[in-house]
């Protein structure tokens, strides 16, 4: 059997660990966003009452005044358990 270890994904990610805000109907939620790739981030949250259902926005700031944020509609794709709290892996399904 022949193994590989490199990661299947198309895009790969960026850590970066940068605020990021999540819009849901008119629930507003700060949390971190852990890393970034084309097709969607990971994002750390404490606690969260998202509907995993519904779509979010999410509005990720520039450290610069000249760029706007980066800001996609998206989906929870998964939730997962971490020490600080809960993972979430969003993908993206429309940028700007």
């Amino acid at each position: 059997m022949i193994t590989s270890t490199k990661e299947r994904r198309a895009f790969q990610r960026m850590i970066i660990n940068a605020p990021v805000t999540l819009y849901q109907q008119d629930l507003i939620l700060v949390g971190i966003c852990r890393d970034l790739s084309a097709n969607g981030m990971g994002i750390l949250v404490s606690e969260h009452g998202l509907d995993l259902g519904q779509p979010i926005r999410v509005s990720l700031a520039t450290h610069s005044n000249l760029l706007p944020p980066f800001e996609a509609r998206a989906r929870i794709i998964r939730e997962l358990d971490e020490a600080e709290g809960k993972l979430l892996a969003v993908e993206f399904q429309q940028i700007g």
